[in-house]
């Protein structure tokens, strides 16, 4: 696959999670005027009200993170560095840039800096 072909396919990831994020808000300020203008019932529903609360803003993070991945992504495209190992400067495989395109390190030196983590 062309560089330009995946910088097509995360422009249009770009673009569903950002219609994403702008209804997750709108769902969000919804919801918690709903909540603020009642008092729960009980502290379970209340801790439930919370839960989803805490759901949706972990959902708005996750998105962000994500959004700021593919955006990162699209300046090594610009860059000619799209499908170079941020580590080892070898190359990114077809695939795993199908997988996951903005991936920034090949398999093998992902999976070494997960198990350094660990």
């Amino acid at each position: 696959m062309t560089p330009e072909k995946f910088r097509s396919n995360l422009i249009a990831l770009r673009d569903c999670l950002t219609n994403d994020q702008a209804s997750t808000r709108d769902t969000l300020k919804h919801e918690s005027a709903r909540l603020t203008a009642r008092a729960p019932i009980n502290m379970a529903e209340q801790a439930s009200d919370s839960q989803e609360l805490d759901m949706m803003v972990s959902r708005l993070n996750a998105s962000s993170e994500a959004l700021a991945e593919i955006d990162e992504a699209l300046d090594r495209i610009d860059a000619g560095q799209f499908n170079v190992c941020e580590e080892c400067k070898g190359e990114i495989g077809e695939r795993r840039l199908t997988i996951q395109p903005w991936a920034k390190f090949c398999v093998k030196c992902q999976r070494k800096l997960e198990e350094d983590d660990a």
